[in-house]
């Protein structure tokens, strides 16, 4: 039988008209830089009482702040390690880091009896509602227009930024906290504060809390980051005003709206401040050319040229880059950065570089097309042209460009077929033509 049909956009159009500001508003949440306040922090201490009161969990009134994910992460961690101790105390936590143990402080105790609960009692509950209320079986436009417009417009740019920022990041940097201690290191792509082995061992929770803390995830949720769903589901509450019953769902707005990621356990619940910094590049992937794209404010940072993960150093030290150090970089995207910042002029000239053809223009200027091999990826392909009109003091500009490595034109959206490795075929691919396409009168 099918449902019936409670709203619709085609009921509303003044709802779908506000689209557009609705999912901007919650993109500038995730994105948002501002520092918790006083106000924040009290009113996130009021939402996490609700959500536990709201699942049917007693409240332990144990709320702590921290600056950034990765001491979110680590202190869940040792806190989960510190209280199974607690109701342990036959088993000496640092022999008791097995497989087992850790299940038990960072799975049974946690996601299964706080965070499934707290989350089916809040989020999903809502959703579901939200979803009856809106979905018909043969006609699902309603559902797919909000989606499309708010959860995954918003989702591009946690998916890309924050996302990455707040989560993979962390489970990385806990990876290795887990078997050496963790440093300001500027040859990984995130930098983190301190030392965790050290911290891990002086709270006594040993290896066995670092294991904990890379488990942490199984105790993650929300916060600004992840503002995908509440776009959805608030969309529904504040604009739509469908007839459901936000009352528990409320809290994790409020959680949304004011604070960074948290962890909830049965004896404590830790909340992250949002970052300091955060940039992305125009096709939202974290990006920045001179420092971290993403900061937090106890100097933990993590590191992106248009999404592609490099160490540190190749963004706050591109003067350290060398030929041979391109050459022998592993990872084919991080090597690409290297050349860029190193210059792709400089890359080729430094030597190893092919003089495949050369040419005269119609204006009468020389160019030439040189190709470089890298090890285990494309070669770098360039074409070298002469401006035509010489400067005030008498030089010549010249000017040299990277093209496809088999002189595919770009088109909006695909690749054209190669071409014959020529000169005038690179210059024409650079406008997206091919070569016998090409034929201006004046060349600039």
């Amino acid at each position: 039988m099918s449902q019936k049909k409670l709203y619709s956009f085609a009921d509303h159009p003044d709802h779908k008209a506000r689209l557009p500001a609705w999912r901007d508003e919650w993109i500038a949440n995730a994105m948002s830089t501002a520092p918790m306040t006083a106000d924040d922090r009290a009113a996130c201490v009021e939402a996490l009482r609700g959500m536990y009161e709201a699942a049917g969990l007693p409240w332990h009134g144990r709320v702590v702040f921290v600056p950034a994910p990765f001491v979110l992460r680590c202190a869940a961690g040792f806190a989960a390690a510190v209280w199974w101790g607690r109701k342990n105390p036959k088993n000496d936590a640092t022999d008791a880091a097995t497989r087992d143990a850790t299940r038990d402080a960072t799975r049974v105790a946690t996601h299964v009896a706080t965070d499934d609960a707290t989350y089916v009692a809040t989020d999903v509950a809502t959703y579901v509602a939200t979803d009856d209320a809106t979905y018909v079986a043969t006609d699902d436009a309603t559902r797919v227009a909000t989606d499309d417009v708010t959860r995954d417009a918003t989702g591009d740019v946690t998916r890309d930024a924050t996302y990455v920022a707040t989560y993979v990041a962390t489970d990385v940097a806990t990876d290795d906290a887990t078997y050496v201690a963790t440093r300001d290191d500027q040859s990984r792509w995130y930098v983190v504060r301190g030392d965790m082995r050290a911290c891990a061992d002086s709270l006594g929770v040993g290896r066995f809390g670092l294991l904990c803390a890379h488990l942490a995830d199984r105790m993650w949720q929300g916060g600004n980051q992840w503002s995908g769903w509440p776009a959805y589901l608030s969309f529904f509450r504040h604009v739509a005003r469908l007839p459901i019953d936000y009352s528990k769902w409320a809290h994790w707005e409020t959680l949304a709206r004011r604070s960074g990621p948290r962890v909830v356990h049965p004896e404590f619940c830790i909340v992250s401040d949002r970052p300091e910094v955060l940039r992305v590049d125009a096709q939202n992937r974290p990006h920045c050319e001179d420092g971290p794209f993403c900061r937090w404010r106890d100097g933990s940072a993590l590191y992106s040229v248009h999404g592609v993960r490099v160490p540190a150093w190749i963004v706050e030290h591109p003067d350290r880059i060398t030929v041979a150090l391109i050459d022998a970089e592993q990872n084919t995207e991080v090597r690409r950065v290297m050349i860029a910042r190193y210059g792709v002029e400089k890359f080729v000239r430094s030597g190893g570089a092919e003089l495949v053809h050369e040419d005269v223009a119609r204006d009468g200027t020389p160019r030439r097309l040189w190709r470089r091999p890298v090890p285990d990826d494309d070669p770098v392909v360039v074409v070298e042209v002469h401006n035509s009109t010489p400067e005030p003091d008498g030089s010549v500009r010249i000017y040299v460009n990277r093209v496809h490595p088999e002189l595919r034109p770009l088109f909006a959206d695909r690749l054209g077929e190669p071409q014959a490795l020529t000169c005038h075929n690179a210059v024409a691919s650079r406008s997206g033509l091919r070569g016998e396409e090409y034929a201006p009168e004046v060349e600039t």
